[in-house]
């Protein structure tokens, strides 16, 4: 999968976290599509297909910038893709957090595009 997230109206570039011990089961897709959700501080996409287990590495701090793999404590088949940019409503004031915990993937390197992702455009991770 290429490191690149994008919508009709903006690209973002990824750098892989080649640490994660999930990154390679990510990259094996050839891509990932979803509608974006813009909220305070983050722009995620749902996926259902995505069904990877946490490993111990999940958390719900990340740094503005992080891709996050997330997966929904309420719903068992709900899975995401989040790019943090800001303080998001679960947040303290200081660092992004998530509502439920998720595995940091990657940082996008031109952060400051991520607010620029409106709710409703269609996303492309990936080819």
């Amino acid at each position: 999968m290429q490191p690149i997230l994008q919508t009709d109206t903006t690209q973002l570039t990824i750098t892989w976290d080649e640490s994660c011990k999930i990154i390679n089961r990510i990259k094996e897709s050839n891509s990932l599509e979803g509608t974006a959700t813009h909220i305070q501080g983050e722009v995620f996409f749902y996926q259902y297909e995505l069904d990877i287990p946490f490993n111990g590495e999940e958390r719900e701090v990340f740094d503005v910038g992080d891709v996050v793999y997330w997966r929904s404590q309420t719903d068992k088949t709900k899975f995401g893709i989040l790019c943090m940019y800001g303080n998001t409503t679960y947040g303290d004031g200081t660092k992004p957090r998530t509502s439920s915990p998720g595995i940091k993937i990657g940082q996008v390197v031109n952060h400051e595009d991520i607010q620029q992702i409106q709710t409703g455009e269609k996303v492309l991770l990936g080819n």
